[in-house]
């Protein structure tokens, strides 16, 4: 049985921090956008998602299994959670900034 869980990192003098989700297998509930010219970001969490307690609406996905996808627009970063969704974990890391 595969469980999320998540590990963080932050910088003393840093306003954002790391973190890193290992995500069960299957469907996360997880919507992820691209704005223009932007990360992909988490824009909405269902109540039912394995990882709804470790990420927040507005964190920064910035890689999937450690392969960065900063670049990539929402639709392709979708793509690939799908296409590992049958791992038995995903890496996924993201960038939380404090305000």
């Amino acid at each position: 049985v595969s469980e999320a869980r998540d590990t963080k990192s932050q910088s003393p003098t840093s306003k954002e921090e790391r973190i890193e989700v290992h995500a069960p297998p299957g469907r996360l509930g997880v919507v992820i956008d691209t704005p223009e010219c932007n990360n992909p970001f988490v824009w909405s969490i269902k109540d039912s998602s394995p990882i709804a307690d470790l990420v927040r609406v507005g964190d920064k996905l910035i890689a999937v299994d450690d392969k960065d996808v900063t670049s990539l627009t929402a639709a392709k970063v979708s793509e690939i959670m799908t296409k590992k969704a049958t791992n038995p974990t995903r890496k996924l890391s993201f960038i939380r900034t404090h305000k």
